[in-house]
């Protein structure tokens, strides 16, 4: 099995305080989904997002070799940009690489990434080949459930690393638990998520300026969630700034998921709820 990757550190406690496919994510604006493949393999997905009087639509293809190889995958907006991405996978032993552009303008926005993992470590790097280069790289290792991590980037424009942040993190089978690092060291945030039962989930997040001009203000977030049945879920989370979020997902037995979520200002109720939905057909 290969080191779990930077992103992935602490990623039940991302899903969630965030969102994800387990426990669901909280969509405040109207949003729908249409998926479906072809014979030939190619994955379709249209989504369109109702933001007040704007509507943002996107429409993906995906495709992947039978053997897993090779994938490429193209979305394309109202605007007329084309986001394309192109990856082989096993290149060596544990090596991907990925190249990416931006239509239609490639040379300003093409970029190439390489990730590598083994048993104990996992590396991904990716390089801007514009005039001036950004390199990003994020590195992770892991021993008996603890795991380490580091990411930054290098601006050769302007000849400064533009980002660096630490996290440490450890991984049970019913428990993770995260300290990061963020903002260029500014931030300091403990998180954790829980699994209490097989069907309830709980979770935390403390985030304190520990540099800066907002050093010494803290917040917090609290979260939990229940899997009502094999198809349903529901997931509340409160944070320090009186913000109430509630979500109720469901996937019916046609194979649609439908998710509805309402967020309350409960420390001033006179502001008026927001609510959204989500339906996604499969």
């Amino acid at each position: 099995m290969s080191a779990v990757s930077y992103a992935d550190i602490g990623k039940k406690v991302k899903g969630l305080l965030g969102g994800d496919a387990a426990t669901g994510t909280f969509v405040l604006n109207p949003k729908l989904t249409v998926s479906t493949t072809t014979q030939s393999g190619v994955a379709l997905t249209a989504t369109a997002v109702q933001k007040g009087e704007k509507l943002d639509a996107t429409l993906k293809a995906a495709y992947t070799s039978p053997s897993k190889k090779y994938s490429v995958d193209a979305t394309a907006d109202p605007a007329g940009k084309i986001v394309v991405n192109a990856s082989v996978s096993d290149v060596a032993p544990g090596l991907k690489l990925t190249a990416a552009v931006v239509l239609p303008d490639p040379a300003a926005s093409a970029k190439l990434t390489a990730e590598y993992a083994n048993a104990s470590v996992s590396v991904k790097s990716t390089v801007s080949l514009s005039a001036s280069p950004v390199v990003d790289l994020a590195v992770a290792s892991a021993v008996k459930g603890v795991l380490l991590g580091g990411e930054t980037a290098y601006d050769s424009g302007k000849a400064d690393l533009t980002k660096y942040n630490f996290v440490l993190g450890y991984h049970a089978t019913d428990f993770q638990a995260t300290a990061t690092l963020a903002d260029q060291l500014s931030t300091l945030k403990l998180a954790f998520a829980q699994s209490v039962s097989p069907v309830t989930i709980v979770g935390a997040e403390l985030t304190r300026k520990v540099g800066g001009a907002d050093a010494g203000t803290s917040s917090f977030a609290l979260a939990y969630a229940r899997s009502l049945s094999p198809a349903a879920v529901a997931k509340f989370k409160l944070d320090s700034a009186g913000t109430l979020s509630a979500l109720y997902g469901r996937k019916l037995s046609s194979g649609e998921k439908l998710t509805g979520s309402l967020q309350l200002q409960v420390a001033d109720l006179s502001k008026g709820p927001k609510y959204g939905f989500a339906l996604d057909l499969a």
